[in-house]
C-alpha cells in the first residue's frame, strides 16, 4: 500500500544516525533494522522485513505495519468503539471488542487531540485503540511513533505495529499492538532490551508518553492508565512442545504454543542467526482445515561469551472454539527470491502472475501446487464493484489479500484487507471502486511459488484439546 511504502522511506531517514549493533532500546533497534528495507516496487512480502533484520544479526523483529489508507471521507458517523469500527472493516478480529476495556482519555497538544479509546491485554500483546483529530489535514496515517513507556514507574520498551483508517481528512482511528511478552526469553537476552528485566504482572499501571505521530506530528500527549488480564486470564493455555527443526536453522526448536482469546503464539529458539541463515515463516491451519491467520513476529538474538541464542515469537489470530489441533507449515525464501535480493541492491520487482479478467464468467489464476484464486462473480453497483472470489489449498493462508485488478490504462485496484470481507470457508468479497465495462482488465498476484519454498516435509501438528 502507498502509505506503507512512504512509511518505510521515512523510517530509513530517521534511522540514518542510529548505531546498528546492540543498543539497549528495542525501539531504536527496530528503526535500525528497518533502515535496510528496500525501495521496492510491486512487492507484498513478509520475508522482506525478516531478511533485512537478519542483516542485523543481533535482533530480529517484524513490526507488521500494515497502514490502511483509503479515500478520505466516506460519510461515516462519529466512531463509538474504535475496536468495533476496525473489526467491521476487517482490520482486526471481532474478539477485540469483547475483551477490551474503555478508557476514553484525551490530550491535546499543538492543535492535535489524541484519545486513547480502549485497550486490550492478554499477556502477549497490549492493543491500544486510539483516535487522532487535527485542526489541519492529516496527510499520512498518524501511527504512534516516538513514545516512552513505564510499567509501575519503570521504563521499558516494546516493539509494535498498527493499522487504522481515516474517518475524514482530519480524523483517524487506529490500533497499535505492542508486543509485551518477555517470559520466553532467557535472562541474558532480556538484559539486552531496555527494561527487559522488568516483570510484567497481570495487573499494572502504565505511563504512555507520546512525543511524535507519524509523519512529523510532534507534541506531548501523556497518559496514565491501568492494564489487566482479568478479562482473559481464565482462558489462557500454554502447551509445552519440543519439536526439532534444526534442518531450517541451527538448533531450531519449537518450545511452546500459547493460546489466548485474542492471539495464538508460537515460540521458538535457535542459535544466534547470521546473514547466511534464512528467515522463516509459518502458515497455520486447524484440524478442520481453517486458516489461523498470521499477524506478525518479534524476537531477540545475541551471540557473546555468555549466550548464543535467538528467540522468536510468532503471533497468529486466536483459534476457533472447536479447534482441537493446529498444523504449522514452515516456509523459507526460495533460492530464486534470495538471489534476487542479493543481486538487486533491494531495488527490484517481485515477479507476478496474471491472467485476463472475465467480468461475466469465472476467472482462475493458478499458483501451481499452492492453490488457485478463483473470481466467481463481479457485480457492479451504482458507485462501486463487488468482486467475489475464493482461495484454494494454501493460498487462503499465504495471500488472501494480495490480488490486484489492473485496467487497460494500468490503473490498479487492490483487493487489500480493508476492502475485503471474509465470508468463511476461504471465500471473500471485495468492495472496490466502480469497474467500467467498456475496457479490459487483468487479474494479478505475486508469484508465490517463486517467492516461497514450503517445507511440508517439516510440518508439525500441536494438539490443544
Amino acid at each position: 500500500m502507498k502509505d506503507d511504502l512512504i512509511f518505510d522511506d521515512i523510517l530509513k531517514d530517521k534511522a540514518k544516525n542510529e548505531i546498528l549493533y546492540l543498543p539497549d532500546d528495542l525501539e531504536l533497534k527496530i528503526k535500525d533494522s528497518l533502515d535496510a528495507l528496500p525501495a521496492r516496487k510491486n512487492v507484498n512480502s513478509r520475508f522482506l522485513r525478516n531478511v533485512s533484520m537478519l542483516a542485523a544479526i543481533t535482533l530480529i523483529s517484524t513490526t507488521c505495519l500494515s497502514a490502511a489508507f483509503p479515500a478520505y471521507a466516506r460519510s461515516l458517523p462519529v466512531v463509538g468503539s474504535v475496536f468495533q469500527f476496525l473489526s467491521d472493516k476487517n482490520l482486526i478480529d471481532r474478539d477485540y471488542v469483547k475483551y477490551s476495556s474503555d478508557l476514553n482519555l484525551s490530550k491535546t497538544s499543538n492543535g492535535v487531540t489524541v484519545t486513547i479509546n480502549s485497550i486490550s491485554y492478554d499477556g502477549l500483546e497490549l492493543g491500544i485503540a486510539y483516535t487522532v483529530e487535527s485542526k489541519n489535514e492529516l496527510n499520512n496515517s498518524p501511527h504512534i511513533f516516538e513514545k516512552d513507556f513505564k510499567i509501575n514507574g519503570e521504563k521499558v520498551s516494546f516493539s509494535s505495529g498498527g493499522t487504522g483508517s481515516f474517518i475524514n481528512k482530519n480524523t483517524y482511528v487506529g490500533i497499535e499492538n505492542f508486543s509485551t511478552s518477555r517470559d520466553y526469553l532467557p535472562a541474558a537476552l532480556r538484559n539486552t532490551i531496555l527494561g527487559g528485566n522488568v516483570t510484567l504482572p497481570d495487573n499494572f499501571l502504565m505511563d504512555l508518553d507520546i512525543k511524535e505521530l507519524f509523519q512529523g506530528v510532534n507534541g506531548d500527549w501523556n497518559f496514565k492508565f491501568k492494564v489487566s488480564t482479568n478479562k482473559v486470564s481464565n482462558n489462557i493455555t500454554k502447551v509445552p512442545t519440543s519439536i526439532n527443526l534444526s534442518e531450517l536453522q541451527p538448533n531450531l526448536t519449537v518450545n511452546q504454543l500459547v493460546l489466548t482469546p485474542l492471539n495464538t503464539a508460537l515460540r521458538t529458539s535457535s542459535d544466534a542467526l547470521t546473514s547466511n541463515d534464512s528467515p522463516i515463516d509459518y502458515f497455520a491451519f486447524d484440524d478442520k482445515g481453517r486458516v489461523i491467520g498470521f499477524k506478525g513476529n518479534t524476537g531477540v538474538g545475541n551471540k557473546t561469551k555468555e549466550i548464543n541464542k535467538n528467540c522468536m515469537e510468532y503471533i497468529f489470530n486466536n483459534v476457533y472454539e472447536d479447534t482441537k489441533a493446529i498444523t504449522f507449515i514452515p516456509a523459507v525464501p526460495s533460492k530464486e527470491f534470495q538471489n534476487t535480493l542479493s543481486n538487486s541492491n533491494w531495488n527490484f520487482d517481485v515477479v507476478s502472475k496474471s491472467t485476463p479478467l472475465n467480468l461475466k464468467e469465472i476467472t482462475t489464476l493458478s499458483e501451481g501446487k499452492l492453490g488457485d484464486y478463483k473470481v466467481s462473480k463481479i457485480e457492479n453497483t451504482k458507485d462501486s464493484t463487488l468482486v467475489y472470489y475464493q482461495c484454494s489449498n494454501l493460498i487462503a493462508a499465504m495471500g488472501p489479500y494480495d490480488l490486484i485488478i489492473e485496467d487497460a490504462a494500468h490503473k490498479k485496484y487492490s483487493l487489500e484487507k480493508e476492502v475485503v470481507k471474509d465470508l468463511g470457508n476461504n471465500q471473500f468479497v471485495a468492495k472496490i471502486d466502480y469497474l467500467p465495462e467498456d475496457t479490459t482488465y487483468t487479474l494479478k498476484a505475486t508469484d508465490l511459488e517463486k517467492e516461497y519454498t514450503l517445507r511440508e516435509d517439516l510440518k508439525f501438528t500441536i494438539n490443544i484439546k
